[in-house]
């Protein structure tokens, strides 16, 4: 429960044993000086779809979001809430009151104070903007600047992710004199105000940063650039790392975990994430808009080969949306589905549909992914379905989501750090990150209630039956809680987030 003081943290469970690895490298570098100056070079799966927070909607957007912006509140490594921008004062359930931090500035040197904070609230509320954030915002209804560094924002109803919510995209400040000027091209030519502002960004080649001498944070950012360079392919990303050409990767293949663990002036890091990885089914249309049909696929599937087999048993098989990492609303004996392909043959039958059920897997051209979508196709052959693997470019993948355009496809998500994010927008009806097409009348209430409350233990209960529900309507095939796996130079000290993303102020390089 929020109190009527000034919001100092909140709490938010994650297991302490997936922390150690991370903590004691933080450790590691506090003992030593950090040194200044340097540029990063940073190989990426794909470049982002937009720099702009307000309509971020891709993976490939956390690596850039925690560089180029900053947020009113703070989500820490485990989890935690702290002030960011500003600080949140509980007035009431419905009202929270932020004060700022005095000189704050943007990239473009205009200042970030009440009245920048409610120019970005109004365009995300605002309609005509169509901002993916509007959503996140849940049951806000109105802020207002209330002193020259305030402002006060009201609920129609109380919100328990608001903080969190506060801490991530929605809680993004962007300039307005750069939006307003920029118009359409805000997205690619984006003023925020992290640690890093944009220098210039060549689609498919790089995206450079430079070091934002008027941030906030003292002694931060401590690199002079960073520059992100796009490789699909793995095999390449790990021999550029190698090299030396990069200092930092993400999505180290499973594969190469073992050896890279050890290897000579390589840092491998592994923490548990706070998302997962699943399948889109398009609700929508045949074959899945039975739900038998959805269900026999759920059957179809082993989650522990592909862990195995796919993942190296780098994460856990996922049967929901809520990960280990939300301790205190994960269930681990939440186990629906086991592997049986005579029980999704006999609802095939159920489903009175002719066999083999056709259908195609979309999946983009990464080789972790045609290697799933091999498995998966393998296991639905064995089960009476006929499955084709499509393969598309990594950047189109956010645009044949919202078209429905597919059968089932990839569909991984980052993760939040409140059980809520992972859950409201996907699966109640006309939600931004609704890419099934799922309707519930019992799910939405459920989720709604949840995110009112303000008793942890009953928010855990209503997850629980969340999960208990989507089991029932099979809208999408869970199968990992993956391991967020990056790789850097050993020269490289920096801080590890369960998203995945980079914020890399803190960041720095030993000579």
């Amino acid at each position: 429960m929020i109190t009527r003081r000034t919001l100092l943290s909140t709490a938010a469970a994650a297991p302490a044993a997936g922390l150690v690895p991370n903590m004691l490298s933080r450790a590691h570098a506090q003992a030593q000086t950090p040194r200044r100056g340097g540029t990063l070079n940073v190989g990426v799966v794909s470049d982002p779809v937009t720099l702009d927070p307000a309509f971020m909607a891709s993976f490939f957007e956390v690596y850039v979001f925690g560089t180029l912006h900053d947020t009113l509140l703070r989500i820490t490594p485990d989890l935690q809430i702290e002030p960011g921008l500003a600080t949140m004062t509980a007035v009431s359930p419905t009202v929270m009151r932020f004060d700022l931090r005095p000189n704050l500035k943007f990239h473009d040197d205009t200042p970030l104070d009440a009245a920048a904070v409610k120019w970005n609230f109004d365009r995300i509320m605002n309609p005509a903007t169509a901002s993916l954030r509007r959503a996140d915002l849940g049951p806000l209804t109105s802020v207002e600047v209330t002193g020259p560094l305030q402002v006060t924002m009201t609920l129609s109803t109380p919100f328990a992710p608001f903080p969190h919510v506060m801490g991530a995209r929605a809680g993004a400040m962007v300039s307005p004199t750069a939006a307003q000027r920029l118009g359409a091209d805000f997205g690619t030519q984006t003023v925020g105000c992290g640690p890093f502002r944009l220098v210039r960004w060549t689609k498919n080649s790089e995206l450079v940063l430079e070091r934002f001498p008027g941030y906030w944070r003292p002694n931060q950012p401590l690199l002079d650039s960073i520059v992100y360079r796009p490789i699909p392919d793995e095999t390449v990303r790990l021999t550029n790392l190698r090299s030396g050409a990069l200092q930092l990767i993400d999505l180290v293949p499973p594969q190469a975990v073992a050896g890279l663990r050890g290897a000579a002036n390589i840092s491998l890091r592994e923490r548990p994430s706070i998302g997962w990885n699943a399948m889109s089914l398009n609700v929508t249309r045949a074959p899945f808009a039975d739900v038998k049909v959805r269900q026999a696929l759920m059957y179809a599937v082993d989650r522990d080969a592909i862990n195995r087999v796919v993942y190296f048993q780098t994460g856990t098989p996922a049967f929901g949306p809520i990960p280990p990492a939300f301790g205190w609303a994960h269930d681990a004996a939440f186990k629906p589905f086991s592997y049986d392909p005579a029980r999704a043959q006999a609802l095939l039958r159920e489903a009175g549909v002719s066999t083999p059920v056709p259908f195609s897997i979309t999946v983009t051209n990464s080789p972790l992914q045609i290697r799933l979508a091999q498995l998966i196709q393998a296991q639905a052959n064995q089960a009476g379905f006929r499955a084709e693997i499509r393969q598309i470019d990594a950047t189109s993948l956010i645009t044949v989501l919202r078209g429905k355009d597919f059968d089932i496809a990839w569909s991984p998500w980052s993760g939040r750090s409140d059980p809520d994010g992972n859950t409201f927008n996907m699966f109640t009806a006309g939600g931004p990150t609704n890419f099934t097409g799922y309707a519930s009348e019992k799910t939405t209430e459920l989720l709604r209630e949840a995110r009112v409350s303000s008793d942890q233990t009953r928010r855990a209960q209503l997850y629980r039956e969340v999960q208990q529900q989507l089991a029932a309507d099979a809208p999408l095939l869970f199968f990992q809680f993956d391991s967020i796996i990056q790789a850097s130079s050993s020269r490289l000290r920096w801080t590890q987030y369960p998203d995945g993303g980079f914020a890399l102020g803190d960041a720095w390089l030993e000579s």
